[in-house]
């Protein structure tokens, strides 16, 4: 019905709602992505900040705290807005059958130790960190325990993701036989 159809009523409520609901779908999408792009942004910037902080010998705390915060806002944002995901590793998701937890583990050991390599190398020839032990001791000790702390990270995020998506798949499959 276009306006000029509509009864002085009706133009009332038109306008109303009009004021109401200033933008539609494809302006809220468009801001989305701004805010998206702008978060990219403050993201890249502080973990460069980190880097360049880092490399001259100087701890940069504001710059973690303020990637911590962004990293909690984000994860409350899912957390409120009931998003459901399942890891990825190396660009598939996981399967979350419990049959399949020895492969998502699998999957959790080859992306410690392939972050762990990276870190280790990294760590070695840009000398990142002061106070590691000398020669092969230390690399091997600087792999083993960053191998241990990426995959315990790994394990216990994965599958506390794991453990949320099937508890909602239940839920959501307890209300569909409900409604039968």
């Amino acid at each position: 019905m276009k306006y000029s159809e509509m009864t002085p009523a009706q133009q009332k409520t038109a306008d109303k709602l009009r004021k109401a609901a200033s933008g539609d779908e494809r302006v809220a999408q468009v801001s989305e992505k701004r805010l998206a792009i702008a978060g990219v942004i403050a993201v890249f910037y502080v973990v460069v900040r980190i880097l360049y902080v880092g490399f001259r010998g100087e701890l940069a705390v504001p710059e973690l705290v303020l990637l911590f915060l962004m990293v909690l806002a984000m994860w409350g944002v899912d957390l409120q807005n009931g998003v459901h995901e399942l890891p990825k590793h190396f660009g598939k998701e996981l399967d979350p059958a419990p049959a399949a937890r020895g492969r998502r583990i699998g999957f959790y050991a080859l992306a410690a130790a392939l972050l762990s390599a990276s870190w280790t190398a990294a760590d070695h020839f840009l000398n990142i960190f002061a106070w590691k032990a000398a020669g092969a001791y230390g690399f091997v000790t600087d792999a083993l325990i960053g191998f241990a702390v990426f995959f315990l990270f790994n394990l216990l995020s994965g599958e506390w993701k794991v453990r949320r998506y099937n508890r909602y798949m239940q839920k959501l499959e307890a209300e569909e036989n409900d409604l039968s």
